[in-house]
């Protein structure tokens, strides 16, 4: 999903501008304050954040640039937009109009307040409270202990102002109605408003923000400050919620990070195509010299190609996975929209589930491909121009921004193995060659069914044994993650081979076809044990597999002029090799 010629323009546009220009020797508060300079001109120069939500396409595209340019400005622009934005106008109705506006022209910018430092990212366990104050018809917002205070939102500069979207217990006439959100100031030209404590948090290094914990003590807000999405709550302390009980309505308040998922995993692809155009560059300028070999570029070593065509053909298939769930949640805001054949693309709850998984794989993929880029750049990789270190920090804190991705696939394990939204790859009779790439789908998705009707079935066993809930599910859970990684490894090669068809014919195809074979074989080799025990494979066809590694090092290195056609890293963005 590229974007068209005449956003790309304003794109190109934008980070021209002077404050990109790259700064040195700031201290880590300068850094901070710098971020939100830029993100004042990304205001300047984009159409208003209520405006992107409605266009996700150009949402995603500007967010990608963004990473790639400055992770901190991603982060902060996603943080605003997706989370802070995005909840008033998905929440707020015609009621949070002012909030829009301030939002929209950037006189405060967007917070969202979910997490709670004693409970990590177990949303289901909010503490803070909003109080429902019968005499004003307002709430009063309290933190009842130390371990409920919110836990890291980007609000720790005084001078900057921030709006908080706050996720607490609306609680009124005696009873608990769920968690729903409220707007109100963190952060103004005056200071801080009375009832609300920040504390700066120490330094994030890897991805700086001006991270803070908030506590809140009896925080006054107006009957507005409630976004009670489709509840009606009336002035005497009635709720009538249509979604019917408080844990319907937490997933319903939790919806807001589906475009954060999807937005955390363009990035993440747009700065592991960077990570990579940047080593490839790198490499073909870089000699080596050896009274073995004598003189030769660094890209002539198999040693050399194997992890950095490696790392290329693992980029290409997350590029072509993410482009794919991008699609499809643009197409899942337009009405009337149908899913495909597989049901894990159907709008809804399955759809919702992929795009979690697709950015918990995002960042880990993206962290093992940049990581690699930088490691075959050999001392030249730790320094700024080539950001492999910053995109590696960003891989790093996206895994557990906005739910964590390690209780993402969890949480979509046990759904799976419960047949919620979900059916296995059918049984079938591979019919290929094993060695002939037209076999390889089919044995992703039997090692996917083989995973899930294991993990079915333990379940079933730990059901027979009486074992329920927590008792059941701890001993499998690691089946469970195994499962889960089966299941996104076939939506990524089945997403690869789809993209394949747009690729124009020429070298960019020839150099699709290849990584897309290197990217399978690797697939098919490391889980060889699994491929042995289940007969799908023997040990010497998967010595052949492992063989064909030349020939495609061969394949790869023959149109490797085509990577910036495939890749489409914006060049405009890319660092530059040190000593340039």
């Amino acid at each position: 999903m590229l974007p068209d010629d005449d956003f790309r323009e304003v794109l190109a546009k934008l980070f021209r501008h002077e404050v990109f220009r790259p700064r040195t020797g700031l201290d880590y508060q300068a850094r901070c304050e710098l971020t939100y300079e830029r993100l004042r001109v990304v205001g300047e120069h984009l159409p208003p954040g209520s405006e992107l939500l409605r266009d996700l396409r150009k949402l995603f595209a500007a967010l990608e640039w963004a990473a790639v340019a400055d992770p901190p400005l991603f982060l902060a622009l996603t943080l605003h937009v997706c989370l802070g934005l995005g909840a008033v106008v998905e929440f707020g109705g015609g009621r949070a109009e002012r909030h829009v506006r301030e939002l929209d022209d950037m006189t405060a910018f967007g917070a969202l307040l979910v997490t709670e430092v004693g409970r990590g990212n177990s949303h289901l366990g909010i503490r803070t409270v909003a109080e429902h104050d019968p005499e004003t018809g307002g709430f009063r917002l309290r933190t009842p202990d130390g371990a409920a205070r919110k836990f890291m939102p980007n609000v720790g500069l005084a001078h900057v102002p921030k709006t908080g979207v706050v996720y607490a217990r609306l609680r009124a006439a005696g009873r608990d109605h769920g968690v729903f959100p409220f707007v109100t100031p963190i952060r103004t030209a005056d200071g801080t408003p009375d009832g609300i404590r920040v504390t700066p948090l120490p330094e994030a290094p890897l991805l700086p923000l001006d991270y803070a914990v908030i506590e809140f003590d009896g925080l006054l807000l107006p009957p507005s400050a409630l976004l009670s999405d489709t509840a009606r709550f009336d002035p005497g302390g009635t709720v009538d919620d249509p979604l019917g009980d408080p844990q319907h309505r937490l997933r319903r308040s939790l919806d807001i990070r589906h475009n954060a998922w999807v937005a955390s995993a363009a990035a993440l692809a747009a700065v592991a195509r960077a990570g990579v155009v940047n080593a490839l560059r790198h490499a073909r300028t870089r000699d080596t010299v050896s009274p073995f070999t004598g003189e030769r570029n660094v890209l002539d070593h198999r040693a050399h190609q194997r992890p950095l065509f490696g790392a290329l053909a693992d980029c290409y298939a997350l590029s072509c996975v993410v482009d794919k769930v991008k699609e499809a949640r643009v197409r899942s805001q337009q009405p009337g929209t149908t899913g495909e054949d597989d049901p894990a693309w159907t709008p809804g709850p399955a759809l919702n589930r992929v795009y979690g998984l697709v950015k918990a794989y995002a960042s880990d993929a993206a962290g093992r491909i940049v990581t690699e880029c930088g490691h075959r750049c050999g001392a030249h990789g730790v320094f700024a121009p080539g950001r492999w270190v910053e995109y590696q920090g960003m891989a790093h804190m996206l895994g557990p921004a906005a739910g964590d991705g390690h209780l993402i696939v969890l949480e979509a394990a046990r759904a799976l193995a419960s047949a919620d939204h979900y059916e296995p790859p059918p049984d079938e009779r591979i019919a290929h060659d094993p060695l002939d790439p037209a076999a390889w789908p089919g044995l992703f998705r039997a090692r996917e069914r083989v995973l899930h009707g294991r993990l079915v079935e333990r379940m079933a066993v730990a059901r027979r044994r009486g074992q329920t809930g927590f008792e059941a599910w701890n001993n499998r859970a690691s089946a469970g993650v195994e499962f889960v990684q089966a299941h996104v490894a076939r939506l990524v090669l089945d997403a690869v081979r789809e993209a394949r068809a747009a690729v124009p014919a020429g070298p960019a195809a020839r150099l699709a076809d290849a990584v897309q074979e290197v990217h399978a074989v690797r697939g098919l080799v490391a889980h060889a044990g699994f491929h042995l025990r289940e007969g799908l494979l023997t040990a010497a066809q998967l010595d052949r597999l492992a063989e064909r590694d030349n020939e495609l090092c061969d394949r790869v290195l023959a149109d490797l002029a085509a990577v910036p056609q495939l890749l489409d890293a914006p060049e405009e963005l890319l660092g530059h090799p040190l000593w340039h």
